[in-house]
């Protein structure tokens, strides 16, 4: 998952390292009134996220300016001390989908960002299932007819991206933005690697194909049919050895308002 941040006082560095533990890329942004266009021009992102001090009304600019933009993808906004009631309702009739209040814990905070994206794609719950693969967000893990596929938490993270865009076609770059900053990247070519170990480890635990190539463009994810599936199931290959526990590392502090 990759976000935009920004905070109207505290530092966000705090924030984005221990969202970073959750495999999420935050790009900071410096001012508030300049989200929007920083959003337009940097993305695609999969969600915004504001820390806010007070007043929270201070947040309406921002979130309005998103709006009238255009832009649909989700927003968040945290925010310090006891606003107001009627400053809640007008951040969230702003088009803000969440108010959060500090102490607040990053796992939560996370498996919040989790429900608002995918249900922004038309997903219901933290199963993301496509054929006989099934990807569970909350356990961080892929199973093929109940069976655990053991992944890196790299492959995981791409064969989400995949998952939460199915029908979708998503090309190298979309891949390289959402899954890597820009200081680290490698080369473009390693999501030809992924996909290549992808296929093969959902193949051998008898998964239907559920990765297409469009030559020259990228990656689409597609529902395959049932006589796939069934065909998969025939060949499976015996099953390997269970993912070790605790292979993902969660982090379970909390945020606290900046005074």
């Amino acid at each position: 998952m990759r976000i935009a941040i920004a905070s109207d006082t505290a530092s966000t560095a705090e924030l984005e390292a221990a969202l970073g533990d959750h495999g999420v890329l935050c790009d900071a942004v410096e001012a508030i009134a300049d989200l929007p266009s920083v959003v337009a021009l940097s993305g695609p992102y999969d969600l915004v996220l504001l820390r806010i001090a007070q007043p929270l009304r201070s947040a309406l600019p921002a979130i309005r300016d998103l709006r009238r933009r255009g832009m649909t993808l989700p927003v968040i906004v945290t925010c310090g001390g006891n606003p107001a009631p009627e400053e809640e309702e007008a951040v969230l009739h702003a088009g803000a989908d969440d108010v959060l209040f500090h102490p607040l814990r990053v796992s939560v905070l996370h498996a919040r960002m989790q429900a608002l994206s995918r249900r922004a794609r038309g997903y219901a719950c933290a199963e993301l299932v496509c054929g006989n693969v099934t990807l569970d967000q909350e356990q961080h893990a892929v199973m093929v007819d109940g069976r655990r596929v053991n992944l890196t938490a790299r492959e995981f993270d791409f064969l989400e991206t995949l998952m939460l865009h199915k029908g979708v076609l998503l090309t190298k770059e979309r891949f390289m933005t959402r899954l890597y900053a820009d200081s680290e990247a490698p080369d473009s070519k390693i999501v030809d690697v992924f996909v290549c170990k992808l296929r093969r480890k959902l193949t051998a635990a008898g998964a239907a194909e559920i990765i297409r190539t469009v030559w020259g463009r990228g990656y689409v994810v597609f529902e395959p049919t049932e006589a796939a599936i069934e065909a998969a199931r025939k060949v499976r290959q015996p099953d390997a050895e269970p993912a070790p526990r605790g292979w993902v590392r969660r982090s379970t502090r909390l945020m606290h308002a900046t005074a």
